[in-house]
């Protein structure tokens, strides 16, 4: 019994020493992403964006109104500016606005019956994309603009998971209702 006993033990150490001397392999990753897919989908991008900024500036060429390009990549034009000295909106304060979403083409996205009134915080709640949080600061109250949009300042690749398909550039008339200012 202890020779059977033996035996087992020394080929149970025998096979665990054995495991032990060999090198683990890790495992290869199932995808590779090389860097000429990164730079092919970069490119791709930029096409898209001068195609949009072309769109867009082709359409505001032949309007009567002066528009101009914010830092944040979207063309604005107020309508209705206040002379008097008034608060812009900072980090932080509430705004009730409203506002419509047509596409470049024309057709009706959102008409304001369907959007508005919203107050949001500009920065602190989910609701407001990018371009129109940027918008929103450079308006006083009572003022209005319009705004076009290219997909990257809107909702981009994802859309708005409604109506707004993804990378959809579009044209937006914004009235910039109240502040309530954060102290």
């Amino acid at each position: 019994m202890k020779l059977l006993f033996k035996s087992i033990f020394a080929g149970v150490l025998s096979v665990s020493l054995y495991s032990c001397s060999n090198k683990v392999e890790p495992r290869k990753p199932i995808t590779n992403t090389t860097s000429s897919t990164i730079q092919q989908s970069i490119e791709n991008n930029k096409k898209r964006y001068a195609a949009e900024e072309a769109s867009i500036e082709k359409i505001i060429a032949g309007l009567d109104q002066k528009f101009e390009r914010s830092a944040n990549g979207f063309y604005y034009s107020f309508t209705k500016k206040d002379s008097t000295v008034g608060l812009q909106p900072r980090f932080g304060d509430r705004v009730t606005f409203e506002y419509d979403a047509v596409a470049l083409n024309g057709d009706t996205i959102y008409n304001k019956e369907d959007l508005s009134p919203i107050t949001k915080s500009l920065e602190q709640e989910y609701g407001i994309f990018r371009g129109m949080r940027e918008a929103l600061k450079l308006m006083k109250a009572n003022e209005e603009m319009t705004v076009y949009f290219p997909s990257y300042a809107a909702y981009g690749y994802y859309g708005d998971n409604n109506r707004i398909g993804a990378n959809v550039p579009f044209k937006s008339n914004i009235k910039l209702i109240g502040i309530n200012i954060e102290e």
